[in-house]
């Protein structure tokens, strides 16, 4: 299976500790890609544009792919439609992007004539209060996840002390030469997404992923988290070079890290950690525990101190996704503010007139 036939299942972008992180700027960087941004799809019409595109799409029999936003809202942020060799994705707060390159390959589309903006004005007050206190809210959530990922840092100090780094290093060498071809000189290709996402009723682990796109799992228990980020990126390491394409998913306390997760679309294979923050139970999945790789005696010295950090950390998170649901409420009414003022019929309108416009000029 190709790798884009599976990464349009997993997350583009999420609040993490460092605040909202998205990856739609790797779908709009690929070769020779016509990207539109669009621009003002408050209210859900940057949403009601896409999927329009994606149902006009298959209509007329040209392969549309989407590309999902951060849970609770649940709706795409992106469409790829690899035969017009155009991707067009929602650049909105608080994931904006811009292009880097105007009118050379990317433009912007914006969705301000969809909307009667009278009625916007008319509330600018109650809107201007809305997006404060929900900016508030998105940044008490990325607070929590930065103390969370503080603690998760001193875990993985501490625990490393209790490390044995060959075995690791021996299973990660097996795990290539069981799985993995002999290196060709190709080099695999490597998208970034998230398996995982901040909801307002907690984490969410994108299990459909791997329910799709995977027929066999290795999932490794790893209740302190120290081993599968050393494991996982030894095993990244070695596909790549030996020419496997595959998604890499890091974990949103430290997203510019190793994976917490890996995909190889191509081999129907998931490498995945378990443990209290993402639970997950596959069939016929392969389990191991990241205890074979600890040194138990060195352990049971940080035994407490790491139950206290985490509890603590699982508190942390609590009130991060407490705040991410309040921020949603709050999104929730600015959104229907501005869906109260679209024009009926406009996205579709929109939607047509650029479809049609893109197929009449193919190639």
């Amino acid at each position: 299976m190709a790798i884009a036939q599976a990464e349009h299942c997993c997350f583009l972008r999420t609040n993490t500790a460092q605040g909202g992180v998205t990856q739609l700027a790797q779908l709009a960087a690929r070769d020779n890609l016509r990207t539109l941004y669009i621009k003002g799809g408050h209210g859900g019409a940057a949403a009601a544009l896409l999927a329009a595109l994606e149902e006009l799409a298959k209509e007329k029999g040209t392969s549309a792919q989407p590309f999902w936003d951060a849970p609770g809202r649940e709706r795409r942020c992106a469409v790829l439609l690899p035969e017009l060799n155009l991707a067009v994705i929602d650049a909105e707060v608080p994931w904006p992007l811009e292009p880097k390159l105007p009118g050379a390959g990317e433009e912007l589309l914006s969705l301000d004539s969809c909307r009667d903006n009278t009625k916007l004005r008319e509330q600018r007050d109650e809107l201007l209060q809305l997006s404060t206190q929900w900016q508030h809210q998105l940044a008490r959530v990325a607070q929590f996840m930065r103390s969370a990922q503080a603690i998760k840092r001193d875990m993985t100090h501490v625990a490393s002390e209790t490390l044995n780094l060959s075995k690791i290093e021996r299973y990660a060498s097996r795990f290539a030469q069981k799985h993995f071809t002999p290196p060709s000189g190709k080099v695999g290709l490597e998208q970034r997404r998230f398996l995982t996402a901040v909801t307002g009723k907690g984490l969410l682990l994108r299990s459909s992923v791997l329910a799709e796109t995977c027929s066999q799992a290795v999932i490794l228990d790893d209740e302190n988290g120290v081993a599968a980020p050393l494991l996982w990126e030894l095993v990244r390491s070695y596909a790549l070079g030996n020419g496997v394409d595959c998604i890499s998913c890091p974990c949103l306390l430290d997203p510019a890290a190793a994976p917490e997760h890996l995909i190889f679309p191509q081999l129907g294979l998931a490498c995945i950690t378990n443990n209290l923050r993402h639970p997950i139970k596959l069939e016929n999945a392969q389990h191991i525990s990241a205890t074979r790789f600890i040194e138990k005696s060195a352990l049971q010295a940080h035994k407490n101190r790491l139950r206290f950090c985490r509890r603590a950390m699982r508190e942390l998170l609590a009130e991060a996704y407490e705040a991410q649901a309040a921020a949603d409420l709050l999104r929730g009414e600015i959104d229907a503010i501005y869906a109260n003022a679209l024009i009926p019929g406009a996205v579709e309108n929109m939607a047509k007139a650029l479809l049609s416009e893109k197929i009449a000029h193919r190639g």
